[in-house]
Parts: C-alpha cells; sequence; structure tokens
C-alpha cells in the first residue's frame, strides 16, 4: 500500500463519501446485510473510519498516520499496521472486515492468512470489494490510470477473491452486490455477484 498517498489525501478520501453520500449508504447497506452483530469486531484497512462508525464497529487496523488520526477522532481505536502483519494475538476476533483493501495489499494471500490467524474458531471475514468483472469493474479497470487513489491499484474478481478465502481456509456463506450506477442515488443490494461493482463476500474460517 502507498503509504503517503493515503496520508496525503485523507481529507479528499473522506470528502468523496460525503459528496456521494447515497453510493456510500447503499455500500452500508450491503455490509451490514451479511454483518454477525453483537460479536467483538475489527475493520483492516479502516481509513479515516467512516465505514466503521456507521457499522459499530469500535477496532481498526490502519497504516496510514492521517487516516488513524481522522478514525480516532471517530472513536475509532486504531492499530498502526499493515494487513500482512498484525500485532494481535492469535484467535481474537468473532469477525473481520475488509472494504475495499484487497487492491491496495501487497501480498493477498498473507493479509487473508493474518486475518485467519486473528480470527476466533468458526470466526468470520466479510470481503468488500471493487469487482473487477462487471461492467463498471471494467470501466474502473479501464480508467484508474487517471485516478491518483487507483492508479496502482490490483483489482480482482469475485471469483478470484473466492479463490483466495478458500486457499487461505475460509468457507464462503453468503454473498451480496450493490452500485449497479454511479449516480449518486440509494441502489438495491441484491444477491450474489457478477452486477454490481461493490461486490461482499461473507466468509467463515475452517477450523480443523
Amino acid at each position: 500500500m502507498n503509504k503517503n498517498l493515503f496520508d496525503d489525501n485523507a481529507d479528499d478520501y473522506e470528502s468523496w463519501f460525503q459528496e456521494n453520500e447515497n453510493i456510500f449508504e447503499s455500500e452500508v447497506n450491503a455490509i451490514k446485510a451479511v454483518l454477525p452483530y453483537g460479536k467483538t469486531a475489527i475493520e483492516i484497512g479502516a481509513g479515516t473510519g467512516i465505514f466503521a462508525q456507521k457499522l459499530g464497529i469500535k477496532i481498526g487496523v490502519e497504516p496510514s498516520t492521517k487516516m488513524a488520526l481522522k478514525a480516532k477522532e471517530k472513536g475509532i481505536q486504531i492499530i498502526n499496521a499493515v494487513a500482512e502483519d498484525m500485532p494481535i494475538p492469535d484467535k481474537t476476533f468473532d469477525f473481520a472486515l475488509m472494504i475495499t483493501v484487497d487492491c491496495f495489499l501487497r501480498s493477498i494471500e498473507a493479509a487473508f492468512t493474518e486475518v485467519y490467524r486473528i480470527l476466533k474458531d468458526d470466526g468470520y471475514f466479510i470481503v468488500a470489494f471493487i469487482d473487477k468483472a462487471t461492467p463498471l469493474g471494467m470501466k474502473y479497470e479501464k480508467n484508474k490510470g487517471s485516478s491518483k487513489y487507483y492508479l496502482s491499484a490490483h483489482f480482482h474478481s469475485s471469483s478470484e477473491i473466492k479463490d483466495d478465502l478458500r486457499e487461505s481456509g475460509f468457507n464462503i456463506v453468503q454473498t451480496k452486490q450493490t452500485i449497479f450506477s454511479l449516480e449518486n442515488t440509494l441502489q438495491e443490494v441484491k444477491d450474489g455477484l457478477g452486477e454490481g461493482v461493490f461486490a461482499v463476500i461473507k466468509s467463515k474460517k475452517i477450523t480443523v
């Protein structure tokens, strides 16, 4: 992850969600549809804490100092670390959440393995991401060179994320999707994957 990029653009990052509040709300609704409530939770790549605050998650991992400061202002406890190497004891959380972080990871395999380690037995890992195999995802991929955020991003398809989760020791248990248009309107949350660019996969840790 390009830490300086997010340090330099923390204000712009949060402004986008405020200006596109209906898209943001649609994404929140898609995550809420699979969220296990009443459990100990952590968001990995918490950014400014804008999602964590909406979802009632009180702990996050974030490597960007300026992003972390904004999250702390929202009452989120931040662990300054990267997803591939988290200073968290084994089997600490009931579920972990990662939102549009996969495309910035140095190693998705290392990060997913770390998530497996910090989850309790039968814990859940929820991954929300830009699905590059959808119509809008293809546009993101084609135009990422003109975006300061996505210039060096490596987007994944839903089939790639599912494969990575299975290889890291997770079973897929539920899928949701939203954002079928970039118009700032409240959008439907559907079951399945392949249409909406904002994809959500809920997986469960396999314990031997």
